[in-house]
């Protein structure tokens, strides 16, 4: 009977090894998916490694927003914070 406990246990073990390994490689990709939109998302943010407002004209913005757009990031931002903001326009 204790042999049989022990190769019960013997076998649980295994499985919650195999198990284990299963959900870190699942971790792994999750997480390798996300790491490698990160450049991507870091080349819009700071197109040719620089701030945006270095390469992206104000005019270009007022075109595509029209009139709303001043009255909109008078909203949204704060100069003196010393922090970037992030503005998602509609």
């Amino acid at each position: 009977f204790l042999g049989a406990v022990k190769a019960q246990e013997v076998k649980q073990l295994k499985g919650l090894d195999k198990l284990e390994k299963r959900l870190l490689k699942a971790q792994k990709r999750k997480l390798r998916d996300q790491v490698s939109r990160m450049p991507d998302i870091q080349n819009q943010l700071f197109p040719g490694q620089s701030l945006q407002e270095r390469n992206l004209n104000f005019s270009e913005l007022y075109l595509e927003y029209g009139q709303q757009l001043i009255p909109d990031l008078m909203k949204a931002l704060k100069p003196l914070s010393g922090e970037f903001t992030i503005v998602e326009m509609e």
